[in-house]
């Protein structure tokens, strides 16, 4: 059936003459914005992925010298209702709006972007949650099941804006994109273009076997991950430690006393050899890997 329709009426041809101009007047809004959102900044893909050995995972800086992932227990977890500047070291800002992040969510994150590495950026990956669970060290049953999906959707939802060194700015959200076949249970997951381009400003190799060592203690975690990421550690204000940790801790009296824990816990794993508090700072002496006494020597060197 056709359906014409016919508009004789001198008023109606009147009326619609100013309806032309505006809807073209828009038409040219539409196209000036459109010109000028093709010539913005955008983060060009990853041109290669970083690569690291399979005892290892490649972090961050920016993941392990700030409180972006909190060392923190999942009761104590806030919500960031606006966009929050982070505790972080010099050089870097970070400013984060949604449920905090803890070590356990780095935990996820940093062994999905290992399963990425034989990945082309920009392609997919997928696993079951049995297989992630494993690898975490995790049991398998409905609670853990739950657990995942709710990290999961931490990562997904959360948003990052960061900023180095007071020049480029970019903002993400989500650290990965994510599809779940709720029968078989097994996850395809896209990493986030931004969030991969913060390999490009520095990262870490952190040993793996010794972090799953460190399981159930947040704060030994998030040390572990910062002091790994510095060849040489130098003597730390025990504030500073607390606030890039992003402790729950409400004293400076219980923090040290969960610090010296956390420090215990590193000696007995080998990851420092030792540690020694000295008024409001502590000393920590580590032996360096075999790459970061390289860096040492070459700044040495450099420094004559």
């Amino acid at each position: 059936m056709e359906i014409s329709l016919t508009i004789s009426d001198s008023a109606s041809e009147t009326n619609s003459r100013p309806n032309s101009k505006g809807l073209g007047d828009l038409n040219n809004r539409f196209q000036q914005l459109r010109e000028r959102k093709a010539h913005q900044k955008k983060p060009e893909p990853l041109a290669a992925f970083p690569n690291w050995p399979a005892g290892m995972r490649g972090t961050p800086n920016a993941c392990l010298r700030s409180a972006l992932f909190a060392g923190i227990q999942g009761n104590e977890r806030i919500a960031y209702k606006k966009r929050t500047l982070l505790a972080a070291v010099d050089g870097v800002e970070v400013r984060y709006l949604g449920i905090q992040l803890n070590q356990s969510d780095l935990d996820v994150w940093m062994h999905i972007v290992h399963l990425s590495q034989q990945q082309l950026p920009g392609f997919s990956i997928t696993f079951s949650a049995h297989s992630l669970l494993r690898a975490l060290g995790k049991s398998t049953g409905k609670s853990q099941h739950e657990w995942l999906k709710e990290s999961m959707a931490r990562l997904g939802g959360a948003f990052v804006e960061m900023t180095f060194h007071g020049r480029d700015s970019f903002g993400e959200k989500g650290f990965l994109r994510y599809y779940r076949d709720e029968v078989s249970h097994r996850y395809v997951v896209e990493l986030t273009q931004s969030m991969l381009r913060l390999f490009e400003d520095g990262y870490t190799h952190v040993e793996f076997e010794q972090r799953q060592k460190l399981r159930k203690q947040p704060l030994a975690l998030w040390l572990h991950g910062f002091l790994a990421s510095h060849a040489a550690p130098y003597p730390l204000r025990i504030a500073t430690i607390h606030r890039l940790s992003g402790s729950g801790a409400k004293t400076h009296r219980d923090f040290k006393y969960r610090l010296h824990r956390a420090l215990e816990a590193l000696i007995r794993i080998k990851a420092i050899e030792s540690f020694e508090f000295d008024q409001d700072a502590v000393k920590i002496k580590k032996l360096p890997t075999p790459s970061q006494q390289r860096h040492i020597f070459k700044t040495h060197i450099d420094g004559q």
